[in-house]
């Protein structure tokens, strides 16, 4: 599987703004892939009609092409089987794709590489000709580099990061190799449910980078540009290398082509990208948390999650604030606190509609502080001790905070509560408030 598309130019000095983000640096974990939604089976091609990612991103199988032959853009897909019915009817021959990027990295010198990195979801077929009841869906990710030097060659890209250690780079008999890194990654999906794979959310072109995408879609396949879409801010293909010691810095880019003041390390953030938008959809949002606090006064504190370009209001509450990366807060007084807040999200920079109101119960926050036993004798007796406090903290009408267990609920005294002859143990307490606010902690066992 290869898109089609212009060889990347070294243009590369545009890299560094990206690849040094602080945020990429510090949030980004070996695989940060989030789940997506795949939709029910189209009927016509027998694929799922849809496949949304967790910023509401939804695709379909994009068939549109500049010469009808598969080609972008704005589409790469295997041109129609001339002849063969189940390819007529789906638009595409052996391989058809809802989200497909590439990106090239190749450089000069004693040490160099070139690298290439696609990242799919992709349509195929179990057999060599299109047939119905063979279809077969996919997430892909591939890494190739062909390497000069035997090294360590670590590879961070937008949803992760891979380590390959190269022993060689020639055979036997002295002979160059190829491909001396060369990874894939599949892993099969099946329509109507929730999914995991190895890429997502998919990358689209960054909206603040000239040009825009065209209309209905989030690249046109051919061009390169940046992109938006990894969860944890690296938009970017990073490449750093050391000898087989592992510590000494390998010159996979003497010239320092990306600016980034390492000859060892090179990045681009320019992709080639492609896929269609499905027709309007929803907005997914979760409400993660929404309590009030009373003292003198009374305020609520209100969390979502929700596409990085969403908007999420509360009804009371107002806009939430986001940080870019699909958190939302607010925090604000009110005169009396509310028994439930109504929560909306839209988002219109994806084409999507506004998500249905969520009426979420408003309750206080409650703390467990400390939680722990004391065992001792044969048979074991056990003395429970729990201390817990509740956001409400007004001098009167304060909720009550009960221990439950084993079917009970009894209530805390000023905070605390202490329970002896106890043979068996949670490993968990949990304190439930009169206001509806629940906490936990795990306990802390002592043995005498």
């Amino acid at each position: 599987m290869t898109m089609r598309m212009k060889p990347l130019a070294l243009a590369l000095a545009l890299a560094s703004a990206a690849a040094s983000s602080p945020m990429a640096q510090t949030l980004c974990r070996p695989d940060n892939t989030t789940p997506f939604t795949a939709g029910p089976v189209d009927p016509v091609h027998g694929f799922a009609n849809t496949v949304t990612d967790s910023e509401g991103v939804s695709l379909v199988i994009c068939t549109d092409s500049v010469d009808g032959l598969g080609n972008p853009p704005p589409c790469f897909f295997d041109p129609v089987v001339a002849g063969n019915a189940q390819s007529e009817a789906s638009g595409f021959g052996g391989e058809g794709f809802w989200f497909l990027a590439d990106n090239q990295i190749a450089t000069t010198g004693a040490a160099a590489i070139d690298a290439l990195v696609v990242m799919a979801t992709e349509a195929a077929y179990l057999t060599e000709i299109p047939a119905a009841g063979e279809q077969f869906s996919f997430t892909r990710l591939r890494v190739r580099i062909d390497v000069t030097v035997p090294g360590i060659y670590t590879v961070q890209y937008p949803w992760g990061e891979k380590r390959y250690t190269v022993n060689a780079v020639v055979d036997d008999r002295n002979r160059p190799l190829s491909r001396e890194v060369n990874d894939t990654t599949d892993i099969e999906f099946t329509p109507n449910g929730a999914r995991t794979g190895s890429v997502g959310p998919w990358l689209r072109w960054d909206p603040a980078a000239a040009p825009a995408a065209p209309a209905g879609y989030i690249g046109d396949g051919a061009t390169l540009h940046r992109v938006v879409g990894s969860p944890c801010g690296r938009n970017f293909v990073r490449i750093s290398a050391t000898t087989l010691n592992g510590t000494t810095p390998l010159a996979i880019d003497p010239t320092d082509a990306d600016g980034d003041g390492s000859t060892s390390v090179i990045s681009n953030p320019l992709f080639t990208v492609m896929g269609k938008l499905a027709p309007q959809g929803i907005t997914p949002l979760t409400v993660t948390g929404a309590y009030y606090s009373r003292s003198a006064g009374q305020s609520i504190s209100l969390f979502a999650t929700a596409p990085s370009t969403a908007t999420v209001t509360a009804t009371p509450g107002g806009t939430l604030a986001s940080d870019g990366t699909g958190r939302f807060f607010v925090h604000t007084a009110l005169a009396s606190v509310p028994a439930t807040v109504a929560f909306n999200a839209s988002n219109a920079a994806q084409g999507n509609g506004p998500a249905p109101t969520q009426n979420v119960p408003i309750t206080d926050l409650v703390t467990v502080g400390s939680a722990s036993a004391v065992c001792s004798g044969t048979p074991r007796s056990c003395t429970l001790s729990v201390s817990a406090t509740s956001s409400d903290q007004a001098a009167t009408g304060a909720p009550t905070l009960s221990l439950l267990l084993g079917g009970s609920a009894t209530p805390l005294v000023d905070g605390a509560l202490t329970l002896s002859g106890l043979s068996v143990l949670p490993a968990a307490v949990t304190i439930q408030s009169s206001a509806g606010g629940v906490g936990s902690k795990p306990l802390t066992v002592v043995n005498q």
